[in-house]
């Protein structure tokens, strides 16, 4: 689905908006202006935003939004969603759509087609600093899905065992070195308890990059053989170049999750733990070579206490990379995963220059020499972040420390501190229905991404029409 597409995605999706009858569609319009000193604009103020900010300083940006969501309470139901977003700066100008995806709901299984923005994992989906295998950070890419509406309940267990899933294929249309390379994406999940107060999850997460061609390697045949070899992580047949023959075929790439979920009378507390291997064969998420590597979290709801309503503690790391680990007197050794990037395909774990990841792991659009590889994904990240409204002003705050110390080698004996932090808070404008103001403060101050601060000043109008 390249961009000759959009054309046609846009007609079936304003058809839709035509024939739709007694249903209401939300909109909104939004703009932000990031003014500040640095070379970037601040780390957190542009993360985990689905690529809808510019990294460039002293961006003013537009974005609009369209979206009817799925009513769970049906049997039969429709939707869609589209964003529209605009960057200008002294830097750049983009103008790019954000989001642009038709959907239909049939009992317990949703079907959309395009780029929608979604969160897969167990993490926060809120407050997190970014799954392992996906975050917010990048913008949604071209797909066809079929997945469950959520959770279903497993007949004669009384609700006490409950499955979910999905099963996408997608179309990396960012690619300048390999061409018309396909994306392979299935997840799993579990879960146990039912409506008891406390919940065990278990998911996999799965994903491929495969398909495509280039100069250097050649190309990779889309034929239904090679994506049953996809599907199931087998190496390629004869046909394949040799790496691929010797290895499984394409760029794979799992993660394990695990969650405790407990919910008490005044606050709802879930642990979670995600895994990420690149190396066969699967096990466990507690006996893989690289275990020591991860995302472990905590998040905290106090529903009934408005000051402080919604916390998260995480911690990142990835300095094990399935080699020998050690740390002695702050001496890390570890493997050679790399698990964002990949020999065969330049871009890696990447999408339009953001990584698809926990956004830590360095996008290349940071890279000083125009590289489009990941150039950082050996980090430890101490993550926090919260939310709050104290009379009418919602807040929220986050503090991140992190430790880069680039790509694998043998020692890391060397590495970047970064600290990064921000401010946000958002107040509804009396004088000016369904209006809301934002004020924020962010900064950097680190060898990482060097020292920036940034005063952010939004303003968002948000309505709903329905016939």
């Amino acid at each position: 689905m390249t961009i000759r597409h959009y054309p046609t995605l846009l007609f079936l999706l304003f058809s839709v908006i035509l024939q739709a009858q007694n249903d209401t569609i939300n909109y909104s319009l939004n703009t932000r202006f990031n003014m500040g000193t640095g070379r970037y604009a601040p780390f957190l103020s542009t993360a985990n935003q689905y690529d809808r900010f510019s990294l460039s300083p002293n961006t003013l940006s537009i974005w609009g939004t369209l979206q009817k969501e799925i009513k769970n309470n049906k049997d039969f139901d429709y939707g869609f969603g589209m964003e529209l977003d605009g960057n200008t700066s002294l830097h750049e100008n983009r103008f790019f759509p954000g989001e642009l995806y038709i959907q239909g709901k049939m009992y317990f299984l949703n079907v959309y087609a395009g780029m929608k923005q979604q969160v897969f994992g167990n993490q926060d989906a809120e407050l997190s600093s970014g799954g392992m295998l996906w975050s917010q950070n990048s913008r949604p890419m071209p797909k066809i899905a079929i997945e469950s509406n959520g959770y279903l309940p497993v007949p004669f267990t009384w609700g006490y065992l409950e499955v979910k899933g999905g099963l996408s294929h997608g179309w990396f249309n960012d690619q300048s070195v390999i061409q018309n390379l396909l994306l392979h994406h299935k997840y799993g999940y579990i879960r146990l308890g039912g409506s008891l107060p406390v919940n065990v999850t278990y998911g996999i997460q799965h994903v491929a990059q495969w398909g495509g061609r280039s100069k250097q390697y050649g190309t990779m045949p889309v034929t239904w053989d090679n994506y049953f070899r996809i599907f199931l992580g087998k190496s390629g047949s004869s046909t394949a170049s040799w790496s691929d023959q010797e290895n499984t075929l394409g760029n794979h790439i799992l993660s394990q999750n695990l969650g405790l979920d407990v919910k008490l009378k005044v606050i709802d507390i879930s642990f979670y733990w995600q895994n990420i291997t690149e190396d066969p064969p699967t096990k466990f998420i507690d006996n893989t070579p690289n275990v020591e590597d991860g995302l472990w979290g905590m998040s905290v709801r106090i529903p009934n206490f408005m000051p402080l309503n919604h916390l998260v503690f995480e911690y990142l790391s990835t300095t094990d990379q399935s080699g020998p680990w050690g740390d002695l007197d702050g001496v890390i050794y570890g493997g050679g995963d790399s698990y964002y990037t990949n020999g065969a395909i330049p871009n890696g774990w990447t999408y339009r220059g953001m990584t698809i990841g926990n956004p830590w792991l360095t996008s290349p659009k940071y890279n000083q020499d125009e590289s489009t590889s990941t150039t950082n994904d050996v980090v430890r990240l101490y993550y926090f972040s919260g939310t709050g409204a104290i009379r009418t002003i919602n807040y929220r705050l986050t503090l991140a420390y992190s430790k880069n110390y680039g790509l694998p080698r043998a020692i890391y004996d060397s590495y970047k501190k970064q600290f990064s932090w921000q401010l946000e808070t958002s107040s509804p404008v009396t004088f000016l229905k369904n209006t809301r103001m934002s004020l924020g403060i962010s900064g950097d101050r680190g060898a990482m991404y060097g020292n920036n601060l940034a005063v952010i000043l939004g303003v968002s109008y948000s309505g709903f029409f329905g016939y």
